[in-house]
């Protein structure tokens, strides 16, 4: 189970959480805001692999029993990948968008509206409004669920 000499179980985590949600928010919107994703065979997979990649070296160093921890992780900075996107444009970039409209397809709320295509290299899926917002429910539910466990002193 997690130990790190030095510091406490709950700063390492909080660190690490703090740490992963701005890395989705800057790092991973930054890249996807320069990279026309839609162009790049495989874009869209490769994003995925990025979400996880710096917390890869955790099952290294503290050992492949942590594995949830690193999926925690990955799927926080996802979330603040598709949460973020357009304030991050806005931040950035100066990009005018109508972010009630834009969270309203982000969450579901425009149903069947597709939005964009998830690259995936040999193949494309279409991108609806429902299933987007349906993914970021189930990435969210996911991180609590799995947070709850890690943030348990033992």
């Amino acid at each position: 189970m997690l130990k790190v000499e030095g510091v406490s179980r709950t700063e390492f985590l909080t660190k690490l959480a703090v740490y992963s949600a701005l890395y989705g928010f800057l790092a991973i919107n930054y890249i996807d805001l320069v990279v026309p994703g839609s162009e790049v065979p495989g874009y869209h997979l490769w994003l995925c692999v990025q979400y996880f990649a710096p917390f890869i070296p955790i099952l290294f160093l503290l050992g492949f029993d942590d594995w949830e921890l690193v999926l925690v992780m990955g799927l926080l900075g996802s979330l603040f990948n598709d949460l973020g996107y357009y304030p991050v444009a806005m931040l950035l970039f100066g990009r005018k968008v109508d972010l009630i409209e834009w969270y309203r397809f982000q969450l579901g709320f425009k149903g069947l509206e597709h939005g964009w295509d998830f690259n995936a290299g040999f193949f494309k899926i279409p991108v609806y409004s429902i299933t987007m917002g349906l993914s970021i429910y189930a990435r969210a539910l996911a991180v609590a669920l799995l947070a709850h466990k890690w943030w348990r002193e033992p």
